[in-house]
C-alpha cells in the first residue's frame, strides 16, 4: 500500500473518531426538506435555502433535497429562493439536538426588469466540492442552436472543456481523452451518446432537467473514468396537469409529453425522429443520408412525503448509408433501463439506490466487398449502486455506498497488422466508498473519502484498489471561498481509437487486459470563488489544476508485425488555469469562460501534444429577454490553433503486387503516399465564430407557438478543420448557416 493511500486512511480514521459531543447541550439543531414547483410539483434543484439570522445556508440537490446543520436553537427566518421564482420566507423554531422538517413550494414569476438578489447558488450547493458545474435548461436554451439545442454543445463551451470541431460534439476535459468521460443518464451508463457522426448528442434538450459536470476532484461516490463525470437528469414530469411540446427543426421532429399519475406521481416521455438531412450535409460536406431516432421516458411514484421511486428508459438508433456504394454502412444503437429510489428515513438518513441495464451496439458493414466481415462492437452493462447518508444536527455528514457492475464485451475488427480479432468476454467490478464531511470548525469545511475496488485487492495490481479523495473549503467571508481538492481515479475500460482520426466512425469498447495495470489519474486543484462587488448577481470562479496520468493505453503506430502489440502504455500530464464569470438575472443572463491549458503525452520514445491540446480558449455567452415573448441570444468563441502533423512531401510507393505472381513489378507505377513530419508538431490557425439567435412566442391560449431563428458563423469565418493528407487541400468547418425551428407548447 503506497504512502498516499496510507495517509488518506489515517486521516479518515482521525476525523471519524473525532469526539462527538452532546450537541443538544451546545444548543444546536438542524433543518431539512424538499423544494418543489407550485405549478408542476417538480422538485427544484439549486434553490437557495438561507438562514437570515445566522448567515448560513445550503442549496437543494437534484432531488430537491436540502440539509442545514449547526444552527443555534431559536426561532429563525428561513428564505427559499431560485431565479425565476418568487422568494418565500418562513419562520421556523430550531430545537436543540433535533432536525426539523421544512418543505417549500415556489411559484414561478413573470419577467422582472431589474437584476435579482443572488446568494452564491453554486457555492452554497458545492460547499466542499470543486470543479463541479451544473447546467440547467436555461443554460442550454441561451446558446444559439447548431441545428438543434444540445446539451453537449453547451458543455463544450465551459472552462476546461475543448471541442476540436464544429462537426462533432465530442469534447475533451482538462487534457483527457474522449473515452475518459463518464456519461450517466438517470443512473444509467451511456457508452455512445451521439447522433449522426457526433453532430449532436442523443439527449433531447426538451427532456433534460439539468446536468452536473464534474471535471476533477471527484467525491468518493464517483469513479471508473479519469477525466469527468456528466450526470444528466431528465425532467420528472408535471404532477398537476397534462402538458407537452411539439418541435420541428430543419433536421428532425420531436414531441415531449408529461402529466400526473396516481399515488402522487408523474410521467414524462420524449421522442425525436429525423426527417431532413440537407442541413447535415453542411457538416460532412457530402451527400450522406442520415437516419436516427431517440426515445426517453420516466415514471415516478411517491413513497412517502419525501421519497420517490422512478423507472427510466432510453432507446436510440442511427444509420448512415453513404450514396457511394464503396463506402461502408454504419449502424449503432443504445438502450438502457433503470430504476432509482430516493428516501429520507427518520429525519437523519438519506437512502439512494440505482439498478440499471445498459447496452450499446455498433456495426460497420463494408459494401465494396460482400465477403468482408463486418466490424462489430457491443457492450452490455448490469449495474447496481446503493448509498446511505447520515446527517448530524451539528452539520456533519457521513456517507457510504456499495456498487456492483457486470459489463460484457463483444467485438470483432481487423487490427493494424491486418489480422481479424474477435472477442466475447465478461468482466466484473465491485466497489465500496466512504466519505465524511466535517463542518464543525466554521468557517472551514473538510470532506475526506476513500473508494475501493474489492476485486483489485486480490489481483496482481492491488495498488489499484484504493482511491483517496480530499476536499477543503475556507469561507473567507460570506461572499468569498477558497477551495482545494485531491482525487485519485482508475479506469479499466477504453475505446480502440486512433488519436490521429479526426472523426472516429467506429468505436470499440474493450476492458484493460488483466495483466496490465488500470489507467490512473491524480487530480490536484485549487481555486477561489465568490461575488463581484458592485455588480448584483455576478460571481466568479478561478481554478488552477494539475492532472498526472499513468498507464494510458494508446494506439501503436509502429506496429508492423503480428507479434507487436496493438496498444502501448503511455503517460501524460495536463495543467492550466480557468476563469469563469457569470451574470444571473431574470431579464439577462450570460457568462465568460477563459481557459489556459497544456497537455503532454509520452508513449515510448515519442513525446507529443494530443490534437485536443488547446492553449487558449475564450467563450462569451449572453441571453437577453426584453419581454416575456422575446428572447435574444449570442455566443462568441475563440480558440488558439490545435496541433496537427504537417505534410512534408509525397512520393509514389511501390506495393510489389506482382512479385509472387510472376507478373513482375518493374513497370508498376505505385500509389501516392504522404510523408508526415513529427507528430502534431504544427498548429492550425486560430478559430473564432459568432452565433446569434432570436425567438418570438405567440400566446394562443391554450397553445403557445414560438419561432426561433439562428445564424451559425454570422460573419462567415473560414475556420480550418484539417489538411487532406492525400491532396494537401484545406478543409474548412461550418460556413454561414441559418436555421429555423418551430415550437408549440400546451
Amino acid at each position: 500500500m503506497n504512502r498516499t493511500v496510507t495517509l488518506s486512511i489515517l486521516a479518515i480514521l482521525i476525523c471519524v473518531s473525532f469526539p462527538y459531543q452532546a450537541h443538544a447541550q451546545d444548543g444546536k439543531g438542524g433543518i431539512k426538506g424538499i423544494v418543489t414547483d407550485s405549478l408542476t410539483g417538480e422538485r427544484l434543484s439549486l434553490a437557495n435555502i438561507y438562514i437570515l439570522d445566522q448567515g448560513s445556508g445550503a442549496a437543494t440537490d437534484v432531488n430537491g433535497f436540502y440539509f442545514i446543520g449547526n444552527i443555534k436553537a431559536q426561532t429563525v427566518q428561513i428564505r427559499a429562493s431560485l431565479l425565476g421564482y418568487r422568494t418565500v420566507v418562513e419562520e421556523v423554531e430550531i430545537k436543540a439536538g433535533q432536525i426539523i422538517d421544512q418543505n417549500f413550494e415556489l411559484a414561478p414569476t413573470a419577467i422582472e426588469m431589474e437584476a435579482i438578489e443572488k446568494t452564491a447558488e453554486r457555492r452554497l450547493r458545492y460547499d466542499t466540492e470543486i470543479s463541479t458545474m451544473p447546467i440547467g435548461s436555461r443554460e442550454i436554451e441561451i446558446v444559439p442552436a447548431t441545428v438543434e439545442s444540445d446539451l453537449f454543445r453547451t458543455i463544450s463551451i465551459l472552462p476546461g472543456v475543448v471541442a476540436t470541431s464544429d462537426v462533432n460534439s465530442q469534447f475533451y476535459v482538462r487534457g483527457g481523452g474522449g473515452d475518459q468521460n463518464l456519461i450517466i443518464l438517470d443512473g444509467m451508463t451511456v457508452y455512445n451518446p451521439f447522433h449522426a457522426l457526433g453532430i449532436f448528442s442523443i439527449f433531447d434538450a426538451d427532456a433534460v432537467k439539468e446536468a452536473e459536470i464534474l471535471k476533477g476532484g471527484f467525491p468518493a461516490e464517483w469513479g471508473n473514468r479519469l477525466s469527468s463525470v456528466i450526470n444528466i437528469r431528465t425532467k420528472e414530469g408535471n404532477r398537476k396537469r397534462f402538458s407537452g411540446k411539439i418541435n420541428m427543426s430543419q433536421v428532425s421532429g420531436k414531441v415531449m409529453m408529461e402529466g400526473p399519475t396516481p399515488w402522487d406521481g408523474s410521467w414524462m416521455f420524449a421522442g425525436r425522429k429525423s426527417f431532413f438531412d440537407e442541413v447535415l450535409q453542411e457538416f460532412v460536406r457530402q451527400e450522406t443520408p442520415f437516419d436516427f431516432h431517440d426515445f426517453m421516458g420516466r415514471v415516478n411514484v411517491s413513497t412517502g412525503e419525501s421519497g420517490r421511486l422512478s423507472l427510466h428508459v432510453l432507446n436510440t438508433a442511427d444509420k448512415i448509408s453513404p450514396l457511394n456504394r464503396f463506402e461502408p454502412e454504419y449502424t449503432w444503437a443504445n438502450s438502457a433501463y433503470g430504476m432509482t429510489w430516493f428516501q429520507v428515513l427518520e429525519s437523519k438518513y438519506l437512502i439512494e439506490t440505482t439498478f440499471s441495464f445498459s447496452n450499446f451496439k455498433g456495426e460497420l458493414f463494408p459494401r465494396e466487398n460482400p465477403d468482408l466481415t463486418p466490424r462489430t462492437s457491443e457492450i452490455s452493462d448490469v449495474y447496481f449502486n446503493g448509498s446511505v447518508t447520515y446527517f448530524q444536527d451539528n452539520g456533519d455528514q457521513y456517507g457510504a455506498g456499495f456498487m456492483f457492475r457486470l459489463p460484457g464485451y463483444k467485438y470483432s475488427f481487423v487490427n493494424s497488422a491486418n489480422f481479424f480479432i474477435e472477442e466475447d468476454t465478461k468482466n466484473s467490478e465491485t466497489g465500496m466508498w466512504f466519505k465524511y464531511k466535517f463542518k464543525q470548525w466554521d468557517p472551514f469545511s473538510i470532506e475526506i473519502g476513500l473508494r475501493s475496488d474489492l476485486f483489485a485487492l486480490v489481483s496482481a495490481h492491488s495498488s489499484d484498489a484504493f482511491e483517496p479523495r480530499f476536499g477543503f473549503t475556507w469561507d473567507i467571508t460570506e461572499s468569498y471561498a477558497f477551495k482545494a481538492a485531491y482525487s485519485r481515479v482508475h479506469q479499466r475500460v477504453v475505446t480502440i481509437t486512433n488519436e490521429d482520426d479526426l472523426v472516429s466512425l467506429f468505436q470499440t469498447w474493450i476492458p484493460v487486459p488483466e495483466d496490465d495495470p488500470s489507467q490512473q489519474a491524480d487530480h490536484y486543484i485549487v481555486g477561489i470563488d465568490g461575488d463581484i462587488p458592485f455588480i448584483p448577481g455576478m460571481n466568479f470562479d478561478i481554478q488552477g489544476y494539475y492532472k498526472d496520468m499513468k498507464n494510458l493505453l494508446e494506439f501503436n503506430r509502429e506496429k508492423v508485425d503480428a507479434n507487436d502489440p496493438d496498444f502501448i502504455q503511455a503517460t501524460g500530464e495536463s495543467y492550466g488555469m480557468e476563469v469563469f464569470l457569470e451574470q444571473r438575472a431574470t431579464q439577462y443572463y450570460g457568462w465568460v469562460a477563459y481557459t489556459l491549458g497544456h497537455t503532454i503525452r509520452e508513449a515510448g520514445a515519442l513525446t507529443y501534444r494530443p490534437r485536443y491540446d488547446r492553449r487558449h480558449s475564450v467563450n462569451f455567452v449572453f441571453g437577453y429577454k426584453p419581454a416575456p415573448d422575446w428572447d435574444f441570444n449570442l455566443r462568441w468563441e475563440f480558440g488558439s490553433g490545435l496541433p496537427f502533423s504537417q505534410i512534408v512531401g509525397f512520393y509514389d510507393r511501390l506495393l510489389f503486387n506482382g512479385i509472387f505472381s510472376g507478373a513482375g513489378y518493374s513497370t508498376e507505377e505505385g500509389e501516392p503516399y504522404t510523408i508526415l513530419g513529427p507528430k502534431n508538431a504544427g498548429r492550425l490557425p486560430s478559430y473564432h465564430r459568432l452565433d446569434v439567435s432570436a425567438s418570438k412566442s405567440f400566446n394562443l391560449d391554450p397553445i403557445t407557438l414560438s419561432v426561433e431563428a439562428s445564424i451559425i458563423n454570422l460573419y462567415d469565418r473560414a475556420n480550418m478543420f484539417y489538411f487532406d493528407q492525400s491532396t494537401g487541400e484545406r478543409i474548412d468547418m461550418l460556413p454561414f448557416l441559418p436555421t429555423v425551428t418551430l415550437k408549440a407548447e400546451f
